[in-house]
């Protein structure tokens, strides 16, 4: 049996996350199993809530499917045909149905437009994408923001720790695009060190053996490093982009955290020890900070996940954003659908992992 990278993606990730949950139900407490129990049972209405309101926002905004396929030039008896042929002529609680029974069946359907392929075939060729672009992000905003952030603790009421937080506040107010339109101009078109669009080289796109669609990891995997290094230079302008506009974030609460933690009693007894301070600031008060900042990363995730359309749409990635601001613009229901299912059970299991993961490294949590 043949299964597609978004199914392959979707297993993995759902089968680790349900080994962690299985895990931290039958080593936590009894009030925390309860509160896993709670928050498993309170995911599914809540993804349920948000398929219902998409699914007739959708219906109620304006602008047809057949009108988008088949354009002015189509006839009556063409557009009556083919709303007949998706089911568009039946009550909207029909439709409404059968897509919850499709929902049940792990069927997200077929694209109302161009080609009327399944949604899984063309999410598997996008959501590999984002994934790609997201990660690395992520990665860059954590890393870069809780150091800084640490940096500037360290330093406080210098000019480095001024200058630190002047860059947070801005980084956090530039909308992504911009940014994004920024980096275009001066790395792309001015300096021309960069591609402004796409994922890899198109040539070198001919010889790459794709098996999870993430180009990166495919190319490690059959050891094409040209093909690597090309997917990495396509990379750099959005994932920074995208990174910049979290970096500011992490690096205001890992700033405000350390230096809370600086003076606690054990960070005045390790001082009158002899403990260098940069020990003390990396070693004993950013381990203490990193509490917040797990919690954080899970929150932010969402955030990510909607600069992730606004990156993809600037920089022609194509991604999951990209292809729910396209299949918008066509009025594909089904399509639109099938992608903020992904996105909410994508931020609802993640929410989950967050909250289990903060009960574990911070025992003063009771439920």
């Amino acid at each position: 049996m043949n299964i597609s990278p978004l199914s392959g993606i979707c297993l993995g990730s759902l089968g680790i996350a349900l080994l962690f949950i299985i895990f931290a139900f039958l080593r936590g407490s009894p009030g925390l199993r309860s509160y896993i129990l709670t928050r498993v049972v309170l995911t599914l209405p809540m993804v349920f809530i948000l398929v219902t309101v998409i699914f007739f926002i959708m219906r109620v905004i304006p602008g047809d499917p057949v009108t988008s396929q088949l354009g002015p030039r189509g006839t009556e008896a063409q557009r009556e045909h083919m709303r007949e042929q998706l089911g568009l002529n039946d009550p909207i609680m029909v439709q409404y149905v059968k897509y919850l029974g499709k929902i049940v069946r792990l069927d997200l359907g077929t694209a109302l437009v161009l080609g009327n392929r399944p949604i899984v075939d063309e999410l598997s060729e996008r959501l590999p994408a984002t994934i790609e672009l997201t990660i690395p992000a992520m990665v860059i905003a954590v890393g870069f923001g809780v150091l800084s952030g640490a940096y500037a603790a360290q330093h406080r009421k210098k000019g480095v720790d001024y200058g630190l937080r002047l860059f947070s506040i801005a980084a956090y107010s530039i909308p992504v695009f911009w940014l994004g339109l920024i980096l275009q101009v001066v790395f792309g078109i001015g300096l021309n060190i960069a591609p402004i669009a796409g994922r890899i080289d198109p040539v070198i796109n001919i010889d790459l053996n794709r098996m999870t669609n993430i180009l990166t990891l495919d190319a490690l995997l059959t050891g094409n490093w040209r093909a690597l290094g090309s997917a990495l230079h396509h990379l750099f302008l959005p994932s920074l982009a995208l990174a910049t506009v979290l970096t500011g974030v992490f690096l205001r609460l890992s700033r405000i955290n350390v230096i809370e933690s600086l003076v606690e009693d054990y960070i005045t007894a390790g001082r009158a020890r002899g403990i260098r301070e940069r020990v003390l600031v990396y070693r004993h008060a950013l381990s203490n900070a990193l509490i917040p900042i797990v919690t954080l990363i899970g929150l932010q995730f969402s955030v990510l996940l909607a600069g992730a359309i606004l990156t993809e749409t600037t920089f022609s990635w194509p991604g999951m954003g990209l292809y729910l601001v396209e299949r918008i613009g066509q009025r594909d229901y089904t399509a639109v659908q099938g992608v903020i299912l992904v996105f909410a059970l994508s931020v609802a299991v993640i929410s989950l992992l967050t909250d289990i993961i903060y009960a574990f490294i911070d025992p003063r949590v009771r439920y």
